[in-house]
């Protein structure tokens, strides 16, 4: 199924593993999703950057298979992109075999490398590993409107357009702690001990509000909304829906 840019992307949730293969050569990207239909998973294709990126912004993708040459393009590039913005898996399917060329397109953020002509087989073996180390690690990912929190890396994205925020090991606190307790309301006492810990009690009021605000700042908003709402005389919560 190529991916038609004129029309909605599916955004319904759907368990069917869904891969993108970014492919140039119609008749290659037409059978190998002849095929990969035919195990269960279901597929679109694009052939050039800007569609690809189009395509990640409106639809759900588990999986890439992605060549090298793409009439004129350069694949690592388009890689490193994707991986600004996402954390989708990426699997390189070339004909560039040279160990040098390998080499580059794991630097480049691709998760694994095959070479054509290939076996059938094997591609599907790589495709349900990569898929399963990602359901893994999954797990670890909190979602919120356009922000993705990696508890196992500790980092904070955002997946429109910022990549990593740039965070103070304090504002990461405090994005953490509101993030993993939505929708509950926190003191400012509850706040003060969990990013201070017990030097929360010679923590004065005003430093949270500081940090607090810079912290609001660097999110942006969602929706209108900012990340953080404060309940004046209570405290602060997160107030965009957490994704698990």
């Amino acid at each position: 199924k190529r991916a038609d840019m004129n029309t909605l992307y599916n955004t319904e949730p759907n368990d069917i593993p869904t891969l993108l293969i970014v492919e140039d050569d119609i008749s290659v990207a037409e059978g190998l999703s002849d095929i990969l239909t035919g195990y269960q998973y279901q597929v679109f294709h694009t052939e050039r950057t800007a569609d690809t990126m189009d395509f990640l912004e409106h639809q759900k993708t588990d999986l890439i298979i992605l060549d090298v040459h793409l009439d004129g393009e350069n694949g690592y590039e388009l890689c490193k992109k994707i991986r600004e913005l996402w954390d989708i898996p990426i699997l390189y399917l070339t004909g560039c075999s040279s160990e040098m060329e390998l080499v580059r397109g794991f630097q480049s953020g691709g998760d694994d490398y095959m070479t054509k002509p290939f076996r059938m087989q094997e591609l599907i073996v790589r495709i349900q590993a990569l898929l399963r180390r990602s359901a893994m690690q999954k797990n670890h990912l909190r979602k919120s409107g356009n922000l993705t929190y990696d508890r196992e890396r500790k980092i904070l994205k955002n997946n429109q357009g910022t990549g990593t925020l740039d965070l103070t090991v304090t504002e990461l606190k405090l994005a953490e702690i509101l993030i993993e307790n939505y929708p509950r309301t926190l003191t400012r006492e509850e706040l003060m001990f969990g990013v201070w810990d017990r030097d929360g009690m010679f923590v004065s009021a005003n430093t949270l509000n500081v940090n607090i605000s810079r912290l609001r700042e660097k999110l942006g908003i969602f929706d209108g909304k900012p990340y953080i709402e404060t309940l004046r005389g209570i405290g602060y919560r997160w107030a965009i829906p957490v994704r698990r």
